[in-house]
């Protein structure tokens, strides 16, 4: 006898729990149907994972996807609907065959949806519409939230399978939200006989929570009745559990109300009893079949059961009906021993969600990694080593799996971050910088249009005049990218030195030259005055139209937008206004000039659109981005804060921008990640604790001195990411890789990644000094600690210290200042002077020097560039910094059009407003002023600290 035949004959149909694409491509699947009375298949996440990860059944499929663009997500839906196809079409004859209450195949919205009743809906219709069969059931969760999207879906007539139900109450409620369904349905004059729905409860893993409970009341005891009695109690409650259902089942459905929904052709709901594997070896393997045969019911068996079933089961029919009444004293019995069933049961239902969503994660997760390794160098592979850190950074991407962390920042969420209402007002007009690849795709046609008719007029150069965010992503351009024939030149503007807007006047030809004035707010006190300034330069040349050689990137309510309608602009780019300047590469701040020197802005976006897809939906251990946040947030917390960049030598310059996006982004509420650019590799003896090492490097470079390194320090026990390009393009990626990892180390560092509370303090003590120099027509400078020929130093608050030891050179002053740095503290070098190739030696030179000889990290930053980046950090990150501004004597004045001051005023005015701001924020800094010949004075200077000599010596002044 066949018992899985004879099953049918008792009015009970069984399902396989488990769908592969080998059981469709071997014609098992079909051989179940045809000869082994299967009727219906079912699946989840975790089935699919072990088919995906321990075959090759699903590999060439996955390549096409890869090189379709799909991303993993994608990738899921594509594999599991055709595979949910084949199976519709090979169980269609037992479909047609029941008149349609037969055949069926189900398909699970993600776990991750049980408690969100619009998304699933979404979802739902979605995925019943990309199956495209009749024999499909969409899998809903029977929680409180998916109940109302079971309903509205039915009376859409897309049939249901309704999951993790396990208790009887919900078990009714779902029932009753079937006829609710089909009754709307039946009064709109709309066909029922296709709806069906099957109403899933899971049944043994009732028995092991409940045989949990009750094994912590088991006394041993020979005369112990209790024991014995409470023994009698185990294994029971889940068969209870669907006996009680069944009961429900035929009470709600002989009643007259649904009586008159089955004559206008409507199918009963059928109990399907899920979760049937025997979980505990000591009970027999099959009782949660011959116990659960009963009419009209689905029992949804795992190939291991099935095969039991066939070898030696037996055939009780309509067992599902005995022992009712000993169903409800079994309740009654766990109930004086104060086990609660509803709890069980709610616990239960979490634990499903839970398990489920882990599964449904980890195959996405795989998915993921299968991805990158067949896109391979073109997916810029990632390669993380954390060393001690290795088992704390696992627990946060688990983390932020379990917060759904990839899931809400693809949607926008700006809860992720803060909870005040304030900032989740200000974090929601932020988020728009995750959409700019697809965004910006839309608008290149235009972009490119615009630069061949610049083209056609003879622009030979381009001037971008910005500060931060809207300069430093063309900064990269310049320094990276080699110029096209027939393109322009690109220049950038963020000094405002004379030396530096006449070097830069010097290299262009001023009528052929494209001047874009790139500002978010459109009152930026620098830009404004750049433009000014060349706007006059123009109107000497070309009175007629000097306007033309102008445009603008601003926000739509920039007041910029007045200026440029004022001065006849060429035209003005409307940037999105839901994104900060440093997250604005990818949108025309940093576009229109890489289109304009010959970059195939394409190829960005495209390379950008690809790390989103490798990023969107992926959990966070095989998330590039959320990792890579992860482990830069967990480095801070562990006092790592110092984020080392080794740069391959054709991309050096990526560090400006990747050093503004980790300072301004995360300096805040006295914490910070200190990017450091620019430091060459040492041996391991001259770090402190304090670090963690990007290495991030083009393939085609020559690597080898630095990856020797690189081991060198990662032996040492520092953590270290490894990033490899493919080429130049990939810095696109890059640019979405880092701004998502900079938003979660933000996420777990505790802090608002997108706003900067204290760069407004420069700016307005540069606005005061202006205002003070306007009525009294100098600065009032304090007098310095000490005086040397051409050289004096200033110190702040904390630094007044130095002048009660009575240093006689600036050697020792200089020397006595960086011995005030402690462990994990680190020294800003901040010149406010145009870099020339012999300064920056030179600089490069000293800050090595107090590397190696402090052990201590070290940046060098441009003034007054910095205030607009690192400045955040400086101000409102740790209290870890020792700066050093180098200043020197303003020989020349450049005027300023329609402003009092002149450019050396304005420039003089923001190195004693960043002093002041540093001085009131407590931090221990000092100003240097070198005198008017820079290069003898910073050259000198250097060579005493570096020597020790007493050369440069004079009486402190007190």
């Amino acid at each position: 006898m066949n018992t899985l035949i004879e099953l049918l004959k008792c009015d009970q149909i069984y399902w396989l729990d488990n769908l592969t694409r080998g059981k469709i491509t071997t014609g098992e699947l079909k051989k179940r149907v045809d000869e082994q009375g299967l009727r219906g298949i079912t699946s989840n996440p975790s089935i699919f994972n072990k088919a995906i990860s321990n075959g090759q059944d699903y590999d060439g499929h996955i390549t096409g996807l890869v090189k379709e663009g799909k991303n993993s997500l994608q990738i899921y839906d594509a594999l599991t609907i055709k595979d949910v196809q084949d199976a519709c079409d090979i169980l269609n004859t037992v479909y047609d065959q029941s008149d349609g209450t037969d055949g069926f195949v189900s398909l699970e919205v993600p776990p991750y949806l049980a408690r969100d009743t619009e998304g699933t809906m979404k979802i739902a219709r979605r995925l019943f519409s990309a199956v495209g069969k009749q024999n499909c059931l969409i899998k809903i969760p029977g929680t409180k939230e998916g109940i109302p999207a079971i309903e509205q879906m039915l009376y859409e007539g897309i049939n249901i399978n309704i999951t993790l139900l396990f208790s009887v109450d919900r078990y009714v409620e779902v029932a009753q939200a079937y006829i609710r369904a089909i009754a709307r349905r039946v009064a709109e004059g709309k066909p029922v006989n296709q709806v069906i729905s099957v109403a899933s409860v899971f049944i043994s893993r009732i028995d092991v929570l409940t045989d949990q409970l009750i094994d912590q009341y088991i006394i041993p005891s020979r005369e112990s009745k209790n024991a014995s009695q409470t023994c009698l109690l185990s294994g029971r409650a889940g068969i209870a559990t669907a006996r009680l259902c069944y009961q429900r089942f035929k009470e709600i459905f002989n009643g007259e109300s649904w009586k008159k929904l089955e004559e206008k052709g409507a199918h009963v709901q059928r109990p399907l009893w899920a979760s049937t594997s025997n979980k505990d070896p000591l009970y027999n393997d099959l009782r949660y079949v011959v116990s659960l045969i009963g009419k009209e019911t689905v029992n949804t068996l795992p190939d291991e059961t099935i095969a039991a079933f066939a070898n030696h089961g037996c055939i009780k029919k309509d067992s599902i009906e005995q022992e009712q009444g000993q169903a409800n004293e079994l309740f009654g019995e766990l109930k004086k021993m104060d086990i609660d069933i509803s709890f069980i049961t709610q616990q239960l239902e979490n634990e499903g969600i839970q398990k489920f969503t882990e599964s449904y994660n980890k195959l996405i997760g795989n998915l993921a990694d299968k991805r990158m390794k067949m896109l391979g160098d073109e997916a810029s592979p990632q390669k993380i080593s954390c060393g001690k850190l290795d088992t704390e950074v696992k627990e946060a991407c688990a983390l932020m799996d379990e917060k759904q962390t990839a899931r809400l920042l693809f949607a926008l969420d700006p809860h992720l971050w803060k909870k005040e209402p304030e900032q989740i007002k200000s974090i929601s007009k932020r988020m728009e910088w995750l959409t700019l690849p697809d965004n910006f795709t839309k608008n290149t046609d235009a972009i490119i249009a615009f630069v061949q008719m610049i083209k056609a007029e003879g622009f030979k150069h381009v001037v971008v005049l910005g500060m931060g965010g809207s300069s430093l992503c063309s900064e990269v351009t310049r320094q990276t990218y080699a110029l096209t024939n027939g393109y322009l030149q690109l220049w950038v503007l963020d000094n405002t030195d004379p030396a530096a807007i006449l070097y830069i006047q010097s290299k262009i030809d001023l009528e052929k030259t494209l001047f874009i004035v790139a500002s978010k707010s459109g009152n930026t006190e620098e830009i404004l005055s750049f433009f000014h300034y060349f706007y006059q330069q123009l109107n000497n040349k070309n009175p007629a139209k000097p306007g033309n050689n102008f445009v603008a990137i601003t926000d739509h309510d920039s007041p910029f937008v007045k200026v440029a309608e004022e001065f006849k602009f060429r035209k003005v780019f409307i940037n999105p206004p839901n994104l900060g300047g440093r997250y604005s590469v990818l949108s025309d701040f940093g576009l229109v000039p890489m289109a304009l020197i010959g970059i195939d802005i394409n190829a960005i976006l495209s390379s950008a659109k690809q790390m989103q897809s490798s990023c969107n939906g992926v959990p966070a251990a095989s998330n590039p981005g959320i990792s890579l946040g992860v482990v830069l947030g967990i480095c801070q917390k562990n006092r790592r804060d110092k984020v080392t960049f080794i740069l391959s030598h054709s991309i050096t310059s990526f560090g400006y921008w990747v050093e503004q996006l980790l300072a301004e982004s995360t300096g805040k509420e006295g914490k910070g990640l200190i990017p450091i650019h620019g430091e060459t590799l040492a041996d391991p003896k001259f770090y402190g604790n304090d670090r963690v090492f990007i290495h991030l490097y083009l393939k085609d470079d020559n690597n080898d001195s630095d990856e020797k390194k690189i081991k060198a320090v990662e032996d040492a026990g520092h953590p270290v990411v490894r990033i490899k390009l493919a080429n130049k393009m990939a810095l696109g990626a890059e640019y979405y890789r880092w701004e998502i990892a900079v938003a979660i180390a933000g996420m777990v560092m505790g802090i608002n990644p997108f706003n900067q509370p204290n760069v407004e303090e420069s700016k307005k003590n540069t606005s005061q000094l202006l205002e003070g120099w306007s009525k009294e027509g100098n600065f009032k400078i304090p007098e310095p600690l000490l005086k040397i020929e051409t050289i004096s130093v200033y110190g702040g608050k904390e630094t007044k210290q130095l002048a009660t030891n009575h240093y006689k050179s600036a050697a020792d002053l200089l020397n006595g200042f960086t011995e005030m740095a402690k462990p994990n503290d680190y020294i800003a070098l901040l010149p406010y002077f145009m870099k020339t190739e012999p300064r920056t030696k030179v600089l490069q030179a000293w800050r090595h020097w107090m590397r190696d000889n402090l052990k201590i990290a070290t940046t060098l930053l441009s003034g007054p560039r910095y205030l607009h980046s690192t400045g955040q950090l400086h101000k409102g990150g740790p209290d870890t910094g020792l700066y050093i501004i180098l200043i020197s004597e303003e020989e020349k004045e450049l005027a300023i059009p329609e402003e009092k001051f002149g450019f050396a005023t304005l420039h003089q005015s923001q190195t004693l407003g960043d002093f002041r701001s540093l001085d009131d924020k407590g931090r221990r800094v000092i100003r240097i002023n070198l005198g008017k010949n820079i290069d003898e004075g910073l050259s000198k200077l250097f060579q005493a600290v570096k020597d020790g000599k007493h050369h440069l010596t004079q009486k402190l002044v007190m």
